[in-house]
């Protein structure tokens, strides 16, 4: 009887190039978010201590925080979670519910502060 230890195929038969690229693109992906994370958290530490009681431009700091977060989602998502190597029909099927969660995140919020603007007009509670 003949023995065939051959592993099967996958991330387990990597070449050495193909290992070295691997780890380049993940220290590249963790620089990237760990500059875009320091950058955030900078801006709101900057933007706190000089107006501690908000001021007109919130909005533009709010924005900058979800265009950072949405780009790195894009980066954590493409990859630790290998997207970026895969079929676009897969993609949609990933990125489609996710844009419906994040409709989802903003008629609630949006809900929320209504209700919350509704009882301060009718001081019921």
């Amino acid at each position: 009887m003949e023995n065939n230890h051959e592993m099967p195929e996958g991330h387990l038969h990597w070449n050495d190039q193909e290992y070295s690229d691997s780890r380049k693109d993940v220290l590249k992906t963790i620089i990237i978010l760990s500059v875009v994370t320091i950058t955030e958290v900078g801006i709101a530490i900057v933007y706190d201590h000089f107006n501690p009681t908000g001021g007109n431009f919130k909005w533009a700091i709010n924005l900058f925080m979800v265009v950072a977060s949405v780009f790195k989602v894009y980066y954590i998502m493409g990859t630790f979670m290998h997207l970026k190597h895969e079929t676009k029909g897969f993609l949609m099927t990933v990125f489609v519910p996710f844009t419906f969660l994040i409709w989802a995140i903003i008629a609630f919020t949006l809900e929320g502060q209504s209700w919350a603007h509704m009882r301060s007009l009718l001081n019921v509670f």
